[in-house]
């Protein structure tokens, strides 16, 4: 047995031994749900952890084990998962009513503290997720501009209607042609018809010229731009500065309704906010509704306006849950609790994080580069930070093993991650877990060398790198 397969099959030992519970309860639940879950970015091999509970910022799975969360439900928790304001707005809420088939008081007190907070906000309207807010900002781009192209990022991620799932994953699938030529080919999601690229280009992030030959080559069609101003699912990549400054620009001399995706980066305080750009139409979900499903879409009056029943062609809205009493009673409640004061606590966390990440693997002699903005991080096994999900793929390629390692090794020290690398911290969560996070993932890296360098020699630099001086990965006990 070699070295690396000997480290490889007891962190997988390990994991099994710990979570009998969890495999149990894997076995049981694939009789009725496909592959043992019911979302796909949960699902990992050789089974997920199953929860049981939350408390502040960690979380308890089937067979007792305590785990501090740095992954805040992908991003879309900020208070932890049980504040109190929080619990108590729900608790109060729920002997009202969940959703009364009526407007309630409940939404425009929401609206104006989230138009307060968000100026480019004038107007907006409510749905369930990111993902209905993100394709309801493209639709009511169409009915109001008349044309019908939307524009996105290759490997930007904004859900899982058709239009959002043209190169979201640049999984290096079947490839199609675009509909301008001269572009980059795409990939589509399986179920996704090829008839969406009549209306859905793709163009590299952090790259305003590529913005610029599109706009031009197909004047006078293209209805929206939409774009995160933090990659999530491409790799938490950051807009370069001036990048879009110079993508509002373009589009306003174009016509071209510019949409930024905030779905993520309300834990920032909203990008736009805090960068100054004002996009016509926004999408938030996840933080606003406190940890309960909601979507938001809205911006500039003039485009929103076309959802007034009053007006002369009005767009029809349909949503049984959209803007229900118990999402909207939850979301004010995170709303009043999220302020600049704690935005710049996560966003402290988010910075110690990258710095910290960054010296584990400059003394672990292993290279890779932590990358993100605020309270979103990633670590990515390259030399360079990635200017956009291209880079992001090339840095996975053919490293699915060794990143499964990771988040296993991660998981059997006290830590819960996502396997694809994103994480976030709540607002409750502890800056010595943040530090006691970096010595796990040291430890981790210094575990794995004899498997890098067996299958990923590229990445190992000084082969007797110093002793980490940072405090021990925290115990289970610790966790507690």
């Amino acid at each position: 047995m070699t070295p690396s397969r000997d480290v490889a099959e007891q962190i997988i030992e390990r994991y099994h031994t710990s979570s009998p519970a969890s495999a149990r309860a894997f076995k049981a639940a694939a009789a009725s749900l496909p592959g043992g879950d019911t979302r796909t970015m949960t699902t990992y091999a050789p089974y997920p952890l199953y929860f049981s509970r939350g408390e502040r910022a960690r979380v308890q799975d089937l067979d007792g084990r305590w785990y501090h969360d740095m992954v805040a439900n992908y991003g879309a928790l900020t208070h932890g998962h049980d504040h109190p304001a929080l619990t108590r707005a729900v608790n109060d809420q729920i002997r009202l009513g969940t959703a009364l088939g009526g407007p309630s008081t409940l939404q425009y007190r929401h609206a104006e503290l989230l138009c307060g907070r968000v100026p480019a906000l004038e107007r907006l309207r409510y749905c369930n997720s990111g993902t209905e807010a993100t394709m309801w900002a493209l639709r009511a781009a169409r009915a109001y501009t008349g044309r019908d192209v939307i524009v996105k990022v290759a490997g930007g991620y904004h859900g899982t209607h058709d239009w959002g799932h043209v190169s979201a994953f640049l999984a290096g699938g079947e490839t199609h042609p675009q509909l301008l030529p001269g572009l980059a080919a795409v990939d589509l999601a399986p179920g996704v018809p090829e008839t969406v690229l009549q209306s859905v280009v793709t163009v590299p992030f952090n790259d305003a010229g590529a913005v610029a030959d599109v706009l031009s080559g197909l004047r006078g069609r293209v209805a929206a731009m939409i774009v995160e101003p933090v990659m999530g699912v491409g790799g938490g990549i950051p807009a370069r500065p001036g990048y879009l400054e110079e993508v509002r620009r373009l589009t306003a001399e174009e016509g071209v309704v510019l949409i930024f995706d905030e779905c993520a980066t309300f834990r920032l305080g909203a990008w736009q906010v805090r960068h100054g750009v004002r996009p016509d139409l926004s999408t938030f979900s996840k933080i606003v509704g406190g940890g309960l499903p909601v979507g938001v879409f809205g911006g500039n009056a003039d485009i929103m306006s076309i959802f007034d029943p009053a007006g002369p062609r009005p767009v029809y809205h349909a949503s049984a849950f959209g803007g229900n009493s118990l999402s909207l009673a939850a979301g004010i409640a995170a709303l009043e609790t999220f302020g600049e004061a704690e935005v710049a606590y996560l966003n402290r966390l988010g910075a110690g994080l990258r710095r910290g990440l960054d010296t584990a693997a400059r003394n672990a002699g292993v290279v890779g580069r932590a990358v993100g903005e605020g309270g979103i991080s990633y670590f990515h096994f390259t030399a360079t930070p990635p200017r956009d999900a291209g880079d992001t793929a090339a840095a996975r390629k053919g490293r699915d093993g060794l990143r499964a390692l990771i988040h296993l090794h991660l998981l059997n020290q006290g830590f819960l991650t996502s396997r694809h690398g994103l994480i976030c911290q709540h607002i409750v969560t502890p800056e010595p877990v943040v530090d006691s996070f970096v010595a796990a993932f040291a430890d981790t890296l210094e575990l794995l060398r004899p498997y890098m360098a067996e299958h990923h020699p590229e990445l190992l630099g000084d082969t007797s790198p110093p002793p980490l001086t940072s405090r021990k990965p925290a115990t289970d006990e610790a966790a507690r």
